[in-house]
């Protein structure tokens, strides 16, 4: 096998999974770069990272992930985010359905 061989068994398929993680870190400092770490380790770009404290000194990261071939689902993501260290919860937020209206 060549090094090109290689590489193309690394290559994952991008799967169009995007959307948004909003994660509650401890501690801000090393959670951070593990949890943006992790995020891109599983196959996802982060596209756009907000963060703001709480009142309770926690802090909200709001994370916009587009897939570059990682897990299919963003619950999966989401359950190894919340195993790192300092991570409280991490869950998807975005668009809700709304319910169609018959006339």
């Amino acid at each position: 096998m060549n090094m090109t061989e290689l590489q193309a068994d690394k290559t994952f398929e991008r799967s169009g999974v995007n959307g948004k993680l909003k994660v509650v870190l401890h501690d801000i400092s090393g959670t951070l770069l593990r949890t943006l770490g992790t995020i891109e380790r599983r196959g996802y770009d982060y596209r756009d990272v907000h963060c703001t404290q709480r009142v309770d000194g926690d802090f909200d990261l709001l994370v916009h992930i587009e897939d570059l071939g990682g897990p299919r689902n963003l619950d999966t993501l989401c359950k190894q985010l919340e195993r790192l260290y300092n991570v409280v919860s991490a869950e998807k937020v975005g668009r809700r359905k709304h319910a169609e209206h018959a006339y």
